[in-house]
């Protein structure tokens, strides 16, 4: 059976280990912006593997962080981990609260980066659905017979 101060210890590390992924998850994103700012097609289809690898390993170390938290005997939410802030002497409080608004910050980081990435996809979709729309429409025979008909 695992002590609660290993417990403790585990998830502090599991925080470290993430706050790495997400700063390197972060300069991924940022790399990804520039792959379809260029429309490399290649080079996007390769490095959105590493992203995608990267994102189940930290949903991964997020479900490991739920099940010691619930082992720790508190929810595994924002409120599971003020209550266990508080239950920390003074040090380690200051010390696991600034790990994990660091963590935070960095998720609101990366849903930032990820949202304008999305942003840009739609636009150069939304862009090529149009050229094509109007590709379409002039390849297309036009009928004009039924424009006399109607005239």
């Amino acid at each position: 059976m695992t002590s609660k101060r290993e417990r403790l210890q585990l998830l502090l590390r599991e925080i470290r280990l993430d706050i790495e992924d997400y700063q390197q998850l972060r300069a991924l994103l940022r790399y990804q912006r520039s792959l379809l700012e260029r429309r490399d097609q290649q080079a996007l289809s390769q490095h959105n593997e590493r992203v995608e690898t990267l994102c189940a390993k930290l949903r991964q170390r997020a479900e490991r962080r739920t099940e010691i938290l619930t082992q720790l005997g508190v929810r595994a939410d924002a409120t599971g981990m003020q209550r266990l802030f508080h239950a920390l002497g003074p040090q380690s409080r200051h010390t696991v609260t600034s790990l994990w608004n660091h963590l935070q910050q960095l998720v609101r980081d990366c849903q930032a980066e990820n949202e304008v990435n999305g942003k840009l996809l739609a636009g150069q979709k939304s862009l090529l659905d149009r050229v094509l729309g109007g590709a379409q429409d002039q390849s297309e025979p036009k009928d004009y017979s039924t424009l006399n008909a109607n005239a």
